[in-house]
């Protein structure tokens, strides 16, 4: 099964998690387009733990799942690119944490704002290089076919019709690139948020 779901927040993540294994669905995959692939087995009663990390090189990774096997947490998912890892006790059941300290715990939020704001900044800079090809008039991304509005009938159709592919082809870009950064702001804050607000209540 596969669902579509995007968190912000860690803690909701892992709560999802837990409902879906308690409903018999078992974390298989999670792309990077915000999709959970799931497994189906008998419902459990487990508890997931989600971490925030980018490496370097595999080796990097590798050492990093090494410290959580020998910490007694078992890799569920998660690749050197991938950013979120998710783990899950090795002793079945265990509520244990993975985090030692609360600030560890918090630092995952400041991973997540400074990615978040770095794809922020590429998706913005994307779209103003589109807007300088376009020559910041939005009009050379629309129709451009000369008197298409004045035609009538049968022949505007067919003028309509022929042109929309590209005027499509032209537009998407711009309107994904600027929802992205919008997207990519908005987690950024609330992970910058549930930052502030663990370390303050320290």
């Amino acid at each position: 099964m596969r669902k579509f779901k995007v968190f912000a927040d860690f803690n909701e993540e892992e709560t999802y998690l837990n409902e879906m294994a308690r409903n018999g669905y078992f974390l298989k995959k999670h792309s990077a387009f915000g999709f959970y692939h799931f497994a189906e087995n008998i419902p459990e009663e487990l508890h997931y733990h989600v971490d925030c990390r980018k490496f370097k090189t595999q080796a990097d990774f590798e050492d990093y799942k090494a410290l959580f096997e020998d910490a007694g947490w078992r890799h569920v998912y998660g690749t050197k690119n991938s950013l979120n890892q998710y783990f899950l006790p090795k002793d079945g059941n265990s509520d244990g944490n993975i985090f030692s300290t609360k600030d560890s715990a918090a630092l995952r939020y400041m991973h997540l704002n400074k990615i978040c704001y770095a794809n922020f900044s590429f998706a913005i800079s994307y779209l103003i290089v589109l807007l300088m090809i376009y020559d910041f008039n939005l009009a050379n991304i629309g129709f451009l076919t000369q008197g298409l509005w004045k035609m009538t009938g049968k022949l505007f159709w067919l003028a309509f019709f022929f042109e929309l592919p590209f005027v499509l082809l032209r537009a998407a870009p711009v309107v994904l690139s600027l929802l992205m950064g919008i997207v990519y702001a908005v987690w950024g804050n609330k992970a910058k948020k549930i930052y502030s607000n663990m370390m303050v209540d320290e």
